[in-house]
């Protein structure tokens, strides 16, 4: 019989962490018997089209868990987000749970009440999951040294290629994908857009996400006249059409563990701009992308992408070849078998 795994995430809509437990959900299908465990919500319907129990909860919340655990019997909790690591430590004393951390975020790097909460948790945790070596040398995970490992994100890329083949009736220059809040910064890439369209008149702009500062950047776009320009869209459970016709992808965020939007737009051979980040020179290089310090590094970045066929030519090609390099299914099939056998035994 096999083994049930129970991934517990705290969001109900679909960005990195969630297509992360999706995908590990499907890869591992043929050892482990899965169920995704979230509020209700925009996940429903992607989780549904991929055909993975989902265990709904009104909200994330330690009895809501201790519900679950006891109806659903899995013997090990994969917990995919600090708040569900929390609250899955609380919610068990007997059933092993899994901590997978796919941000770096700056409050990680100090003794503050956050940190010391998820410290705490962390004394309970099995085994802690790090997407970046760079998020566990930056900050205390340093002191779990044989609990904490770094397995990096992989995306399928057939997967993607063939969904991206849906129709799109439009062509865009740049496209923005992520959650419209604050750590992915969207109203800088508002900003960047908005100087490259004084050089560029006639720049097409597409923005793919939801979230709560959606409103506000649809604000920001009329009130600065650029809605010619930048085309909001709300939540798409497929955005890889909107990105294979766009000819550059750009990132904002303020922080970000192993960016799987990021590695998608690689997957698609979309050359990459994106800001100085701890850890970002792991995933791309000079070969795939231009890598920022600050907004005027952006527009010179994407002025010469649009303008020079043969720079672009060189990275599209290089971002695949990239995208390959870090897309190794079986390996990372290998290493998430190994962390939960360890934890099973």
């Amino acid at each position: 019989m096999k083994k049930r795994i129970l991934h517990v995430l705290s969001s109900n809509d679909l960005a990195g962490a969630e297509n992360v437990a999706i995908g590990i959900i499907t890869t591992l299908s043929d050892s482990y018997e899965s169920a995704y465990a979230s509020p209700s919500g925009l996940i429903e319907d992607v989780l549904q089209n991929r055909g993975i129990e989902h265990v709904e909860m009104k909200q994330l919340s330690i009895r809501q868990l201790r519900k679950i655990i006891r109806e659903w019997k899995p013997d090990l909790i994969h917990a995919h987000d600090f708040t569900a690591t929390i609250k899955c430590s609380l919610a068990t004393f007997t059933i092993p749970v899994i901590s997978h951390i796919h941000q770096n975020p700056h409050w990680l790097k100090s003794v503050n009440k956050y940190s010391i909460v998820f410290f705490l948790a962390c004394l309970k945790i099995q085994k802690i999951v790090v997407v970046s070596p760079i998020i566990k040398e930056t900050s205390f995970l340093n002191r779990f040294p044989s609990r904490c490992i770094s397995i990096k994100n992989i995306v399928d890329i057939n997967a993607i290629k063939k969904n991206a083949l849906l129709v799109e009736d439009k062509d865009f220059d740049i496209a923005f994908i992520g959650r419209y809040e604050d750590i992915k910064n969207p109203l800088r890439f508002i900003g960047i857009c908005e100087k490259v369209i004084e050089i560029i008149p006639n720049l097409r702009v597409v923005m793919l996400g939801g979230g709560s500062l959606e409103q506000v950047c649809q604000k920001v776009i009329l009130q600065r006249n650029l809605q010619k320009n930048i085309e909001i869209r709300g939540f798409q459970m497929n955005p890889y059409p909107a990105l294979l016709h766009s000819k550059v992808f750009v990132m904002t965020s303020k922080s970000e563990g192993l960016p799987m939007v990021l590695m998608e737009a690689l997957a698609l051979s979309k050359p990459v701009i994106v800001p100085l980040l701890p850890g970002i020179d792991n995933i791309v290089d000079d070969s795939c992308s231009y890598i920022c310090e600050n907004d005027f590094e952006f527009v010179e970045a994407i002025i010469i992408l649009l303008n020079s066929v043969e720079e672009y030519q060189r990275l599209k090609k290089g971002a695949y070849q990239r995208a390959e390099e870090l897309s190794d299914i079986a390996q990372f099939k290998y290493q998430l078998g190994q962390v939960y056998s360890s934890v099973l035994q």
